[in-house]
């Protein structure tokens, strides 16, 4: 309940100033607050118990005490570190500097003497100083910067360069301790783990950056049908299963703390979101052979289950799932083609958006629009409001995978909400989302069929994951046609021209 003796307290110390302040007319009714039995039910106070107004102010305080703390500079004690910490391995870096830029100097002489064709010469020339050096200045952020530290970038032995479309693809890595087809590949909220599953039901959660190492393993002999990492917590992983179990993983431990589960026996658990709000998880389960649905929201915290969600107008087992930003609104893609959101965990509003069963569906980063991919290999975009618009629908594979038993990991969005990635046949490509769903870039071919697509979300769009049928993971790092790399005497950032 309401503590009134606080708001007396408040009033009967501030009163005089705020009135004598100009403020009159704006706080009169809020003399009467401690006195009120149930503010939350009255018209003028009602709003401010809401939760969009709690979200709304801790957005604006968070964004002004950030504002605040990049115009304050560094204290001294913090800044110790920069200055002073480590000045033989400094002097070393600065001089391994020096080396490089000699080397991309004396290359650039030798263009200079030895090609007698001016338009090749200008065309090197421009070829050098868009990506040699870019990614000589990369490499050596890369070094001073502790977050770009962590980037896979920084490899003694470069691997070619690929161009195409706005990216450039600087650098890659493989992780290839599976022995079997990958069918999950998922980053971690904040980035600093990857967890990877194949058909066997082996699990392994590995670091990429400084070196790829795996930290755990585990095997599954029921299956994995969904893999979701905790949107608020690094070190908490959901695996679902094939026996109607949804494990909880503890990364730190290396333990699994605890499992729900479904009342129908031998499910497969093929979706799961979990709401960045609170400690709610939804789960969407289905038998083999597809006939039987199930939805149910739980908490982790108390692992019981609060609701089994409707799925209206006819059942159909639920393929993936995905929250918004505070866990109001749930949108879901389903067998039947048909794309449902939820608000307070009710259906209010559902529309068919394709003939065959949808396998991935996700909220645009402005949370208007919402982007589908479905068995016949379509991607679409659809508005929110008026509901139902299909804005964009582009065809991303003619021959899409048949006999699919694990959904919700065909594209992602990057962090900005400007492109999306896909995989293609044994390409990712990535689509500019800005002015419709238009092919921008296509990485290079990987060998074997791409399963499964991420991206780094606290590197933007500069890093994403690929998983492949022959069992190969792929961090790539992108390079982003556009941006400059610009030094200060403090660090080095990217910024864009």
């Amino acid at each position: 309940g309401i503590n009134a003796e606080y708001g007396v307290e408040f009033f009967e110390r501030f009163g005089r100033d705020i009135l004598g302040g100009g403020n009159r007319e704006t706080w009169r009714e809020w003399f009467c607050f401690p006195y009120i039995k149930n503010p939350e039910l009255n018209p003028v106070f009602g709003p401010y118990f809401q939760r969009i107004w709690c979200d709304t102010v801790h957005t604006s305080l968070q964004n002004f005490i950030s504002t605040v703390l990049d115009a304050v500079p560094l204290p001294a004690l913090l800044q110790w570190k920069d200055n002073s910490f480590d000045e033989v391995e400094e002097k070393q870096q600065l001089q391994r500097e020096v080396t490089v830029l000699k080397m991309k100097l004396q290359d650039t002489s030798s263009v200079h003497q030895t090609e007698g064709d001016n338009n090749n010469l200008n065309k090197q020339l421009v070829t050098r100083s868009d990506l040699d050096i870019a990614e000589d200045f990369y490499i050596i952020s890369a070094s001073r910067s502790p977050e770009a530290a962590r980037s896979p970038l920084n490899d003694k032995a470069p691997i070619p360069r690929y161009k195409n479309g706005s990216f450039t693809s600087l650098n890659h890595r493989d992780y290839t301790e599976h022995t079997a087809p990958l069918i999950f590949a998922r980053f971690s909220c904040e980035g600093m783990f990857c967890a990877t599953s194949d058909i066997n039901g082996a699990l392994k959660v590995w670091t990429f950056s400084p070196d790829m190492k795996t930290l755990h393993s585990f095997v599954f002999k029921s299956g994995i049908y969904s893999l979701h990492w905790a949107t608020k917590i690094d070190k908490l992983l959901y695996v679902g299963t094939g026996d109607s179990k949804i494990k909880i993983m503890n990364i730190s431990n290396r333990k699994i703390t605890h499992e729900l589960s479904h009342p129908t026996e031998n499910l497969r658990i093929i979706s799961l979101a979990s709401n960045v709000m609170c400690t709610h998880l939804v789960s969407s389960g289905t038998d083999k052979e597809q006939t039987i649905s199930e939805f149910i929201v739980w908490d982790c915290k108390s692992r019981e289950c609060l609701q089994v969600l409707e799925i209206t107008p006819l059942p159909s087992p639920i393929t993936s799932t995905h929250f918004n930003h505070n866990g109001n609104l749930l949108v879901c893609g389903a067998m039947d083609g048909m794309i449902r959101v939820y608000a307070d965990y009710q259906c209010i509003m559902g529309w068919q958006a394709s003939s065959t069963a949808i396998h991935t569906v996700k909220f645009s980063v402005d949370e208007n629009t919402v982007f589908a991919y479905c068995k016949d290999g379509a991607l679409s975009q659809w508005r929110l409001y008026p509901m139902s618009q299909c804005l964009y629908n582009v065809t991303v594979s003619d021959t899409p995978p048949q006999n699919v038993q694990h959904y919700g990991r065909d594209f992602a969005l990057d962090s900005e909400g400007k492109y999306l990635l896909v995989g293609r046949g044994f390409q990712a490509v990535v689509y500019s989302i800005e002015n419709g769903l238009i092919e921008d870039s296509v990485l290079p071919s990987q060998g074997s069929k791409v399963s499964c697509v991420d991206w780094h979300v606290p590197y933007s769009t500069r890093l994403c994951l690929t998983a492949t049928t022959s069992g190969i993971a792929r961090i790539i790092g992108l390079f982003i046609a556009g941006i400059a790399i610009r030094m200060t005497s403090e660090n080095v950032f990217l910024g864009r021209f």
